[in-house]
């Protein structure tokens, strides 16, 4: 983390009120508070955000619980850095008192909960406008706030099969849906709603004027295939399982390199991209190959043409063929392992991984921001909050409370920073 970093963001001096949880709603903080927002983290000692629980060994520090294992998961400290954290039960009067104040002197209100609780809360849109008039509401439910599916609960993990996004998935000539290596649903939905509230920003500043944004995080998934969607509307076509294969590209795919599980992939855009591919292979003969010679042929052709290029790419490590081909025009890049990414002289020179000390976890390397601004530029401020580690310095702070009314709210389980047990 830079200097630069610290203050000056392109978002500098709005103020999230986040009870987001899990991923997709987290993922829309992470790129706001990237971006220099004041974003506040509500979690409550009675029900924290589930994945402070993820707490495999793979997910912990060294593999260890360590005395505060809510404090160590991994998934949460790399979604939720440069957030402040509190601890306020909505369902306690004082808790809800608490949240009613923060959305007084809030811009933007997030939440990912089932549909409705909001509500049956007392903390819908329409009493958070009555308290901010020009307060901006996201909701981010499974399958949206209205509708016959409404009232059903969903996570990522599913929104690619209900999308129809795993039955496009997979290699050719594989029937069967392949899901992704991740829950896809979660970080395209929450790009989208940090889209949204960029927007709402925007209108509100030339209009004065809040809204509420009703996000299906379903639909914002399968909005990543609407071409496919449009062909079969038009077409009547359902679309196929390509592997790696390009509907327009040839040849476009993933090639064996030297050494275990090695792999470069390549994308030719055109003739002229085709041409300098065959020079740089040494094989210029290749380029009036009737069976090569047009994007058609190679397309007709494409599975004697992998031969051929896998030919050349296997006794070559992955990063010369990418130096060769970059050098004379033609995409490329190895498929790293996450150790390679680490490694990579461009990732480096771009900052994609930040230096970050948490106090329960030490330091550790974790994702800045993917994007450049020049004159705001985004990345990580500070470590994810511990349960509660900012309710001092909010309510304090914020809301004007002494230290005597703050204590008194841990004492009556309002608040807190370690996890109510019973």
């Amino acid at each position: 983390m830079n200097d630069s970093q610290v203050a000056g963001g392109a978002l500098e001096g709005v103020r999230v009120l986040d009870f987001s949880r899990i991923w997709a709603g987290p993922h829309a903080t992470k790129l706001l508070a990237d971006m220099g927002a004041e974003v506040i983290k509500v979690e409550s000692i009675r029900a924290w955000d589930p994945h402070r629980m993820i707490v495999g060994s793979g997910n912990l520090p060294d593999g260890e619980r360590g005395d505060d294992p809510w404090n160590r998961s991994g998934w949460f400290n790399t979604l939720h850095m440069s957030k402040l954290g509190v601890t306020a039960e909505m369902r306690h009067p004082k808790g809800k008192a608490i949240i009613e104040e923060l959305v007084s002197i809030s811009d933007v209100v997030i939440e990912n909960f089932r549909a409705g609780l909001m509500e049956r809360r007392g903390l819908g849109y329409e009493v958070l406008r009555a308290i901010r008039p020009d307060v901006i509401m996201l909701s981010m439910p499974a399958f949206g706030s209205v509708g016959p599916w409404k009232d059903f609960i969903q996570y990522g993990i599913g929104q690619e099969q209900l999308g129809g996004i795993s039955s496009m998935n997979g290699y050719r000539g594989e029937d069967a849906p392949v899901k992704s290596g991740v829950n896809f649903g979660d970080p395209i939905s929450g790009a989208h709603a940090a889209g949204a509230i960029l927007s709402a920003l925007w209108r509100r500043r030339r209009t004065g004027q809040g809204c509420f944004i009703d996000v299906s995080q379903l639909e914002s998934a399968i909005m990543t295939i609407g071409e496919h969607l449009l062909g079969f509307q038009m077409n009547g076509k359902r679309p196929e399982n390509r592997g790696n294969r390009h509907p327009v590209y040839a040849p476009h795919g993933a090639y064996p390199c030297r050494g275990e599980d090695e792999w470069i992939t390549i994308a030719v855009a055109d003739d002229n991209e085709w041409q300098r591919m065959c020079d740089a292979m040494g094989m210029p003969q290749l380029a009036t190959d009737p069976d090569y010679s047009d994007i058609l042929a190679r397309h007709r052709n494409h599975d004697a043409l992998d031969a051929v290029i896998s030919g050349w790419t296997q006794d070559k490590s992955a990063y010369e063929v990418m130096r060769v081909l970059q050098g004379a025009g033609v995409s490329s890049a190895p498929v790293m392992t996450g150790e390679a990414i680490f490694n990579d002289p461009q990732y480096q020179e771009r900052g994609l991984l930040e230096f970050v000390d948490h106090p329960s976890c030490g330091p550790y390397f974790m994702p800045g921001a993917a994007w450049k601004m020049s004159e705001t530029p985004p990345g990580v401020r500070w470590h994810a909050p511990t349960l509660g580690e900012h309710n001092e310095q909010v309510f304090g702070e914020l809301l004007g409370m002494d230290a005597s009314a703050i204590a008194a709210l841990d004492a009556e389980g309002v608040s807190g920073t370690a996890p109510q047990v019973g």
